[in-house]
């Protein structure tokens, strides 16, 4: 409060002599800004440690591209998941992408959505936050030719009997080492040439006991992310989904 020390005096006295009704309206007329700064801090103290307090770590990533999958489904493969390997799920969640759809020729249709889908599964990656991808048919067949697939052998090399147990569904898929697409698509050469190899970079997951009966059209795989972190997770999941009912 500004002015003399007699003046100061002067307000506090008055202000003793106000009713609570009165000194109420005092407050908010000449404190107003600093009320209000106070409340927005404090507002924002509270938020701050509310989500402190309830955020959940990410466990896993995954990715539904090209597929969709019901609420029970979904759940089976987080929650219950986490469950299954011991974790509590008010500290930890499975962190998953859905919607996700990807195709080699789009229709001028949902060409935006697929550019976007595209975008949204590169950043994930770049951001080493995306560790598995569940695909049809079509989004495997461009995930692996793109290089964005972990060799299966690399997963399952420091769990023997896991490996031994997925054998039966492991699949190759080609893998575009170079080729002129650039070129080609801009008509500076008249034939697009590729170099490949396959590499076996994805599980057929489609006659696992928990998708046998999941109204799933077609084949399901999947693939590891290639730069995951998290391969000691992924290998629990994998686990975990050939052995669930």
């Amino acid at each position: 409060m500004r002015g003399s020390p007699k003046e100061r005096a002067a307000v506090r006295r008055s202000f003793h002599r106000m009713n609570n009704k009165e000194k109420a309206e005092y407050i908010l007329t000449y404190y107003k800004l600093p009320l209000f700064t106070a409340f927005v801090v404090l507002a924002v103290g509270i938020s701050s440690l509310v989500h402190t307090l309830t955020k959940k770590e990410p466990v896993l990533y995954t990715a539904y591209v090209n597929t969709v999958f019901g609420e029970d489904m979904m759940q089976m493969m987080a929650d219950d998941f986490l469950e299954d390997i011991g974790l509590d799920l008010r500290k930890n969640e499975v962190l998953v992408y859905k919607d996700l759809y990807i195709d080699e020729d789009p229709s001028s249709e949902n060409h935006q959505y697929v550019y976007a889908s595209k975008m949204k599964i590169l950043g994930a990656i770049s951001a080493k936050q995306m560790d598995v991808a569940l695909m049809n048919d079509n989004a495997y067949s461009q995930m692996s030719a793109s290089g964005l697939l972990m060799d299966m052998d690399t997963v399952l090399k420091d769990d023997a009997q896991l490996y031994e147990e997925l054998r039966p569904y492991l699949t190759e898929g080609t893998v575009i080492l170079e080729d002129n697409s650039i070129e080609y698509s801009l008509n500076e050469a008249d034939v697009y040439e590729s170099v490949t190899e396959q590499q076996v970079n994805a599980i057929d997951v489609s006659e696992f006991p928990v998708f046998r009966n999941a109204g799933i059209d077609g084949n399901l795989y999947i693939g590891v992310i290639g730069n995951t972190p998290r391969v000691e997770k992924v290998r629990a999941f994998l686990a975990y989904l050939l052995n669930v009912k």
